[in-house]
């Protein structure tokens, strides 16, 4: 009787949770955050003159750029993440692995920023691009660039960054 028991229990658990394993099989592994990056100071001049200073970490490998961002839990006010592109580029970004929403600002060859996507969507597979080809793609913690008043057509510099002047 207990055997019996016992099997009619583990039939009636795998009847309840078998349809929950594959899905919980299907999530995807998240990925390991890449080791913090060279860092290098990072202003932003808006219309009125007023600079905004960030530290920012320094993609320049193809390998850094695709780790990006990706399985951090969160990005402190101030920083961010600087992906440099030479020659210039058409940038294209994702949300792919990252679980925290962000700014995402394309800057032009001239220095100026050309487009910015605010708050991404975390884990969102939609490409976001900028306006043209970019020299580099700046990502902070969503909302920075609203609660700065930073704008399109705004100047960005940076030793890390090479532009056309």
């Amino acid at each position: 009787m207990k055997t019996i028991l016992r099997s009619g229990l583990l039939l009636a658990n795998l009847a309840i949770t078998a349809p929950i394993l594959p899905s919980l099989a299907a999530e995807p592994k998240p990925a390991a955050a890449q080791v913090v990056l060279e860092k290098a100071p990072l202003s932003i001049t808006d219309r009125q003159g007023t600079k905004h200073d960030f530290t920012v970490e320094i993609a320049r490998t193809q390998k850094e750029k695709e780790a990006g961002e990706m399985a951090r839990t969160s990005v402190p006010d101030g920083a961010g993440m600087l992906f440099l592109f030479n020659p210039p580029e058409a940038a294209a970004m994702w949300m792919h692995d990252t679980p925290v929403s962000l700014d995402i600002v394309f800057i032009g060859s001239d220095g100026r920023i050309q487009a910015i996507a605010e708050r991404a969507v975390p884990f969102s597979e939609r490409r976001l691009t900028g306006q043209g080809e970019s020299v580099a793609v700046l990502e902070t913690a969503a909302g920075a660039m609203e609660k700065a008043g930073i704008v399109v057509g705004d100047q960005v510099t940076s030793k890390a960054l090479v532009v056309a002047h």
